[in-house]
């Protein structure tokens, strides 16, 4: 299995503090992202309920389905163009996604390539680009554990700070020109 690629011309690590200005987002709030369908396999609700019991962090959940979330601190709710949910993911300060089924995660990949740590799935699919450099790993049906993790960034910049490089140091290895290369070689190595 190669892990999917990004453009990074189109998702990459931009000034926080722009992105905030440009969407009109407090640059001291703790901002929490969520990008997919808004249903059951995503994990919408389960990030939902986690933040109702975090006062203060506010949200963006960027998507659409018959889940909606409904937590307080909902800075932006809905559809976007693909090339606008960079700005959103690079205003905020983590990305969640407890996802019960993936094969790779564009969504995943997109904010690691934006410089955001990961709470997503302690599940197989995501081993080919989670580790404990770049993410916390949760049961996706446990809401407490999604809700720990987020107030563990929440309190920590330091652990957020050190998993951002680590997002961001795997993202550099997931180009498509890489991805095709690694394509071709394997076609090559099993060829007559």
């Amino acid at each position: 299995v190669f892990p999917n690629a990004i453009n990074q011309s189109v998702f990459y690590h931009m000034d926080k503090k722009e992105a905030r200005e440009k969407l009109g987002f407090s640059q001291d709030a703790f901002i929490v992202a969520f990008v997919g369908y808004f249903i059951d396999r995503k994990g919408t609700l389960r990030v939902s309920e986690a933040l109702s019991g975090l006062p203060g962090v506010k949200s963006i959940f960027i998507g659409s389905g018959e889940q909606e979330p409904n937590c307080d601190g909902i800075l932006f709710k809905g559809r976007l163009p693909h090339h606008e949910i960079v700005t959103y993911l690079n205003a905020a300060d983590v990305f969640v996604l407890p996802t019960l089924a993936e094969g790779c995660c564009n969504a995943i990949v997109e904010a690691m390539a934006c410089g955001l740590p990961i709470i997503s799935s302690d599940l197989p699919f995501n081993n080919d680009i989670l580790n404990e450099g770049n993410s916390i790993r949760v049961d996706p049906m446990n809401v407490d554990e999604i809700q720990n993790a987020i107030n563990k960034l929440w309190m920590n910049k330091e652990l957020r700070t050190e998993l951002s490089k680590g997002s961001l140091q795997t993202a550099k290895s997931l180009t498509i020109q890489s991805r095709a290369e690694n394509i071709l070689h394997f076609m090559e190595s099993k060829g007559s």
